[in-house]
């Protein structure tokens, strides 16, 4: 893509931002100012209240005591596996005597 056709597509760009712009403008225009502060303050409210903290957003919604209990069934797993290899290690160093 050219230089010049780069900038003719950035000139489209604004214009149609430029186009939106001025309809909404012409809406608020319209409608009273009261309903329009009551309106922001609404938006503001609900903002408000439906924010999450990026900490627990990457969590993956889990709650701690959920993450508890699935931490505490993976060592049950990894216990499971330990014994089953020193039961197998114990197998193969006992040797019957051979008569």
């Amino acid at each position: 893509m050219s230089t010049k056709q780069l900038l003719a597509e950035i000139e489209r760009g604004i214009n149609a931002l430029q186009k939106a712009r001025a309809l909404c403008l012409k809406g608020e225009a319209a409608a009273p100012k009261a309903k329009t502060t009551a309106a922001k303050a609404t938006a503001a409210k609900t903002a408000k209240v439906t924010k999450v903290p990026a900490k627990e957003a990457t969590r993956g919604g889990v709650s701690d005591e959920s993450r508890a209990k699935m931490a505490a069934a993976q060592q049950k797993r990894w216990a499971k596996i330990r014994r089953a290899k020193k039961k197998a290690a114990k197998a193969a160093l006992v040797v019957p005597a051979a008569e």
